[in-house]
């Protein structure tokens, strides 16, 4: 039986009334016909998958594998955009290739399309050159891409049962390499040759005991990250109706990664020194913000120097950066929207389970919880070393909680901060999932909303 990661299953013939009707909205004049598509799902060398939420289905993509394998089509009906679909179904279709011993993935992205073109980057594909698109609405230019595999040389079984564990643990590496680094990987990034391929590196110490994180940053961090102050640059200013932490205004993000020297198409890499949980609400505002390439160093600075990383101190100074950004690039709930989750979905408190139940609240005006939440600590996703753990062992962790298959999942905590971690840890397995920005500290200030306490 093949295994596919929850929000994926394979693309059927019953499907494709469906895709008949996206066709025309996704790809214009140059859409395929049902034909087409019967034939090309009875090919041996053919991999489609479907992209759904719940019963329905949202996306689609093809892969045609051989030594060189080429990616057919991927496209995600406009309406649900922006969670995750896409990524997910190349991750699929990039392991599928790599099952099949393909040594390269090819595909071609609309010239224009510059969103699109920056997801394949995040997935390690390089840009090959403009041609007139052969599988583009009327002929439109197209930018052709390629992406190198590297074959894994371990041992492993043979035949049928290798295929099969290679496409699990192919497609499970590539979402989690999508949103982490390891300090070795790290390692040899920062001393690429080629600029383009260096991360900006931005240090996010933070926590509630100590919330200005500099003066650590000022006495080591690693060689040429840049300080992210979490309460100024990554949120607006606190009040009663908004919460703790809520989202900052565009131009004030901006604004700050331009000082950081970030500039359009740069790969990003946050990190600090309590397992990610600051440094992801740089990696989620960032991705909300529309930089499509950040990813959380896994383990932190703790990592990077147990992997033999030096450390400079003082200020670094940088160009500053030309980026642009723009709103919305992760999904959000407000509070009438996760009051609505435990209905059709999942809500989950990434809160410590002591604040859960109401036992204690030592920042916020009530105690409790949202009604019908569940909780699920955010430091529950991280090991004894501060790294995330496995991804089998996250993703039996968010089963168990009922959030492996969910229609929809909101993540919400304290002020928005941990909660993010949360929604990290939930992408690296597979699973799309909102943020609740005013999280506790909005909802608990308005007394009209209803609080539970105790275990659900």
């Amino acid at each position: 039986m093949t295994f596919l990661p929850p929000g994926l299953r394979p693309l059927r013939a019953s499907d494709l009334p469906e895709v008949m009707r996206l066709e025309p909205v996704l790809f214009g004049a140059g859409q395929w016909s049902r034909a087409v598509y019967q034939d090309e799902l009875a090919l041996p060398d053919r991999c489609y998958v479907a992209a759904v939420e719940g019963s329905r289905l949202v996306g689609y993509a093809g892969l045609a594998h051989g030594i060189d394998a080429s990616v057919m089509t991927i496209g995600v009906d406009p309406a649900f955009r922006r969670r995750g679909h896409a990524a997910r179904m190349l991750a699929e279709l990039i392991a599928r290739a790599r099952a099949a011993g393909s040594e390269s993935v090819f595909l071609e992205v609309r010239a224009a399309d510059g969103g699109a073109q920056a997801l394949y980057a995040s997935f390690g594909f390089e840009a090959l050159g403009i041609r007139r698109g052969y599988y583009q609405p009327e002929g439109a230019d197209a930018l052709v891409m390629r992406l190198r595999l590297r074959p894994d040389p371990s041992p492993g079984p043979v035949g049928a049962e290798a295929v099969e564990e290679a496409k699990t643990m192919g497609s499970a590496d590539t979402m989690r390499r999508a949103v982490l680094v390891t300090a070795e990987e790290l390692a040899e990034l920062v001393s690429e040759s080629d600029h383009a391929r260096r991360p900006v590196l931005l240090d996010v110490r933070w926590s509630l005991a100590e919330p200005d994180g500099r003066r650590f940053y000022l006495a080591g961090h690693v060689p040429g990250a840049q300080y992210v102050d979490l309460d100024h640059d990554l949120a607006a200013p606190a009040s009663r109706e908004e919460g703790r932490h809520p989202l900052p205004d565009l131009e004030t993000l901006q604004a700050a990664a331009r000082r950081w020297g970030i500039d359009d198409g740069d790969p990003v890499v946050v990190y600090d020194d309590t397992g990610g949980t600051s440094a992801a609400r740089a990696w989620w505002l960032l991705r909300w913000a529309g930089i499509a390439d950040v990813r959380i160093l896994d383990g932190g600075l703790r990592a990077w120097s147990e992997s033999g990383g030096i450390l400079e101190d003082g200020d670094v100074q940088v160009v500053p950066g030309t980026i642009t950004l723009s709103a919305g690039h992760m999904p959000v709930a407000d509070a009438e929207e996760t009051a609505a989750v435990p209905s059709h979905g999942v809500l989950l408190d990434a809160r410590a389970t002591e604040r859960y139940t109401g036992e204690v609240e030592p920042v916020d005006p009530r105690a409790g919880h949202i009604p019908g939440a569940v909780s699920a600590p955010t430091a529950e996703n991280l090991d004894p070393g501060q790294r995330f753990r496995p991804s089998e062992d996250l993703r039996r962790r968010f089963t168990a909680v009922g959030a492996g298959d969910a229609e929809d999942v909101v993540v919400y905590c304290g002020s928005g901060v941990t909660a993010a971690h949360e929604v990290a840890a939930l992408a690296a397995v597979g699973v799309p999932a909102r943020l609740y920005p005013g999280s506790w500290s909005q909802w608990s200030a308005d007394e009209a909303r209803p609080v539970a306490t105790g275990q659900a």
